[in-house]
C-alpha cells in the first residue's frame, strides 16, 4: 500500500492518469494494463471505485492549483496577448486585475453644486494635504 492507501499498482495507474495525455507512456489504458499485468477492464473498474476517485480528485486539485502550472498558463497567455491575440489579452488582463489594488472614490458632494469660492477652498485644502505628504507637492 502507498501513503494514499491505494495498492501500488493502482497508485502507478493514478500517476499515469495524472500525466498529460501526450506524455503518457504507454499511450492507452489498454497498453498500460498489458504492461502492468492487469486485465484490460480493471482500470475502468478502478475509476469507479470511491476510494480511487477521492484520491484522483484530491491529486488533480493539488496538481491544478500548483503555482508552477498556473504560472506556465499565465506566461503562455501573455505571449499570445503580446502577439496580438485579443481574447488572450482580455483573459490576461482579467487575471492580473485581481492583483491591482482597487481604488474607491468617495464624493461627499457633487462638485458641480460648489460655488467658485467653495471650489477654490476645497482645492487649497487638498494642496495643503499633498504638501504634508513627504515627496508630494513640495515645490507647488
Amino acid at each position: 500500500m502507498s501513503e494514499s492507501g491505494l495498492p501500488a499498482v493502482r497508485q502507478r495507474f493514478l500517476e499515469w492518469l495524472l500525466l498529460p495525455p501526450g506524455h503518457r507512456v504507454p499511450s492507452t489504458v489498454k497498453e498500460w494494463a498489458a504492461e502492468n499485468d492487469v486485465c484490460s477492464d480493471t482500470p475502468a473498474r478502478w475509476k469507479k471505485d470511491a476510494r480511487f476517485v477521492r484520491e484522483w480528485d484530491r491529486r488533480c486539485a493539488e496538481l491544478n492549483v500548483n503555482p508552477e502550472r498556473v504560472q506556465a498558463v499565465v506566461d503562455a497567455l501573455w505571449l499570445k496577448a503580446a502577439d496580438g491575440d485579443v481574447k488572450a489579452a482580455s483573459l490576461y488582463l482579467q487575471y492580473t486585475e485581481r492583483f491591482v489594488p482597487q481604488q474607491k472614490v468617495q464624493v461627499g458632494r457633487d462638485v458641480s453644486s460648489l460655488s467658485d469660492a467653495e471650489l477654490v477652498a476645497e482645492l487649497e485644502d487638498k494642496v495643503v494635504e499633498l504638501r504634508a505628504i513627504d515627496g508630494g507637492l513640495a515645490g507647488a
